[in-house]
């Protein structure tokens, strides 16, 4: 009965839910720190199929070990193989969804629309931006003041470009 008379989520409210999450956090930081880690005199186009690649990697990584951590009993209720599978794959979706804007700048470098160098450092720009801008909606759908969600953003995304740069310093 509560169901039925609570709100519906609005669209701003679902979409934050699906795009804010974990796995993209993560998978924003990894394509970042992959494109760092790309040798140097490498095309674009070879850093934009070694990104895909290895993201869609991690991806079944994460899709696999979730399916198999949730597959069977959990609190005595039977979680049948295709359920565990479906849950993993919506849950992991935040990886794949990370990679999308970094390989389409890393694609105009590719394809000849800005000069290579041009798309390499927009693709790590944009990852930085995107971490931004999942940390100031985070801040924003709690209700904090736009100061708030401006430093929550900015937090977020300087602590991006540590986790990038300790990454590819440790690689």
């Amino acid at each position: 009965m509560a169901e039925a008379t609570a709100p519906t989520a609005s669209l701003y409210q679902r979409l934050r839910h699906e795009l804010v999450t974990p796995e993209s956090i993560y998978g924003t930081i990894i394509v970042s720190a992959l494109i760092v880690l790309v040798e140097d005199g490498e095309s674009d186009f070879s850093l934009l199929v070694a990104v895909a690649a290895t993201s869609f990697v991690f991806w079944v990584a994460h899709v696999f070990a979730s399916t198999v951590a949730h597959h069977g009993k959990r609190d005595g209720v039977e979680i049948p193989l295709g359920e565990a599978l479906g849950r993993a794959v919506r849950h992991s979706s935040g990886l794949l969804l990370a990679a999308i804007i970094p390989i389409g700048a890393l694609a105009l470098g590719a394809l000849g629309v800005l000069p290579e160098d041009d798309a390499y450092v927009l693709a790590l720009f944009v990852g930085v931006a995107v971490l931004f801008v999942l940390g100031w909606l985070a801040f924003a759908e709690r209700g904090s003041r736009w100061f708030v969600c401006l430093l929550g953003a900015v937090g977020t995304a300087l602590l991006g470009v540590i986790v990038i740069l300790l990454k590819a310093f440790f690689h």
